[in-house]
């Protein structure tokens, strides 16, 4: 989207912080899907977990929306999708995993990357993503079923990348916007993003007039700092068409299911020679989970206990 008319903006200091959440929706008698989110907590909750710098942070939290917003039009019967992002720019890499019940992890590969604004003045997501590389999405079932589809990156700019990937992989045409606004600590003032898509058989006309309407909106990050609900979002981002909501206030969060135990188990697949010689050499082991940043320490008893149950 393009930046247009300017918004009166919300002073977050006078409001109640809300708990994140999604909404889905139908418009234009059923020919237009939509989705939006606002995602200020999990942004927030994942620059504090990996201590990203502003740009890293912006491109890790457009990815993690974008993932959110992608696994609830693609994953119809749950399952978990996992995107990876690679762009040849300094932050190195994206990787994300988005559940179809408004969960999602992810890391970027460099989180200290931090680059000058671009030439609109904004947070250089693109510059630091780069875009001589692809997105590549896995869609797993969880019951067997895994099918991988891949594009080449369109900007580095992401909302952009996952657009492609909805046209050229999905063949859905679809409008993918993703916004975020940073303190002067750098901390997530306001997060989110949406998705419109195009339904088979919308006819000319009301492809037409989806269009108009997109291009006339401000810039996407204006709207969420306009707008405190995903619904408010969609309404004024689908003005003039009637809006059927499907589901409403879905909770959406960041997630990781690591857990001690796990960390655990992966330190006995080194097997035993690994452990002896971690037990003789540092009488402890640190486990870090890349997803969500939690380091796991066991203690030499620990270590010994596990070495005698290991086979």
């Amino acid at each position: 989207m393009r930046p247009g008319r300017a918004f009166p903006l919300r002073d977050p200091s006078l409001e109640v912080v809300m708990p994140d959440s999604m909404i889905r929706a139908m418009a234009g008698g059923s020919r237009i899907r939509a989705v939006a989110a606002i995602t200020t907590q999990m942004a927030e909750e994942a620059r504090r977990r990996h201590h990203t710098f502003p740009t890293a942070t912006a491109a890790l939290s457009k990815a993690l929306t974008g993932g959110l917003l992608l696994s609830s039009v693609c994953q119809k019967d749950g399952g978990k999708m996992t995107i990876r992002i690679i762009g040849g720019g300094p932050i190195g890499g994206i990787v994300v995993d988005a559940c179809h019940d408004g969960t999602v992890r992810g890391y970027v590969a460099k989180p200290e990357t931090d680059l000058p604004p671009n030439a609109e003045g904004q947070l250089d997501v693109g510059g630091a993503v780069g875009s001589a590389g692809f997105l590549t999405v896995t869609h797993d079932s969880g019951r067997g079923s895994r099918y991988t589809g891949t594009v080449e990156l369109a900007s580095g700019e992401l909302g952009d990348d996952y657009t492609r990937y909805l046209a050229e992989s999905v063949q859905t045409p679809s409008a993918v916007s993703l916004g975020i606004y940073l303190d002067r600590e750098g901390k997530v003032e306001v997060a989110g993003g949406m998705i419109v898509q195009l339904m088979p058989g919308a006819g000319d006309e009301i492809a037409w007039r989806l269009e108009q309407t997109i291009q006339s909106l401000p810039s996407f990050t204006q709207m969420i700092r306009k707008y405190s609900t995903p619904y408010e979002i969609l309404k004024a981002a689908l003005s003039g068409f009637a809006i059927e909501v499907l589901m409403e206030d879905i909770p959406v969060s960041f997630s990781c299911p690591c857990t001690e135990e796990r960390a655990l188990w992966a330190v006995s697949t080194l097997g035993k020679a690994e452990i002896q010689s971690m037990i003789e050499e540092d009488g402890k082991a640190e486990v870090r989970c890349h997803f969500c940043n939690e380091e796991y320490l066991f203690s030499r008893s620990q270590l010994e206990a596990l070495l005698n149950g290991v086979q």
